[in-house]
């Protein structure tokens, strides 16, 4: 079962906002217009079918929409959020590389001097703590090159 990620849900029609509360605590107020939303709401709730992992949202001409929980998150940048996003598309890059060079995690953690419980955690998206420099190693070693960059948003 996934986990659950909305706690709570409200709207204000007169301010057009929607504040989502997550069980971590966060919480984002998001205007209707950077939901897309152009009409008043009647209606918000946590979805039980996806785990409360969608909200629920019934505008007042009768339509139903839902929103997933990453919506608000991506829409305010939250930098959490973020770094989770990238770090799953990285490791998931270097995970498709081992599998295609046929190179084993065990030849990894020789070459890294580490362990293979240290390949598994560095590979393990879930885990954000991770060693950034072990993590370009193992770039390099699969001849990748893993590249930085910042920019105005």
């Amino acid at each position: 079962m996934k986990n659950k990620k909305f706690k709570k849900v409200s709207f204000n029609n007169t301010k057009k906002q929607l504040v989502v509360f997550y069980t971590s605590g966060k919480k984002i107020a998001l205007h209707y217009s950077s939901l897309g939303i152009r009409s008043n709401l009647t209606e918000a709730w946590i979805d039980k079918e996806t785990h409360s992992q969608s909200v629920g949202i019934k505008y007042s001409n009768g339509k139903v929409d839902f929103m997933p929980y990453d919506q608000p998150l991506a829409i305010v940048k939250d930098p959490e959020f973020l770094l989770q996003t990238q770090m799953e598309c990285l490791i998931a890059q270097i995970k498709e590389e081992i599998k295609t060079s046929k190179i084993s995690k065990r030849y990894l953690a020789e070459q890294l001097h580490t362990s293979d419980n240290q390949i598994q955690r560095l590979l393990d998206p879930k885990i954000l703590n991770k060693n950034l420099s072990q993590l370009y190693q193992i770039s390099s070693i699969l001849g990748l090159e893993v590249q930085m960059r910042l920019r105005a948003a």
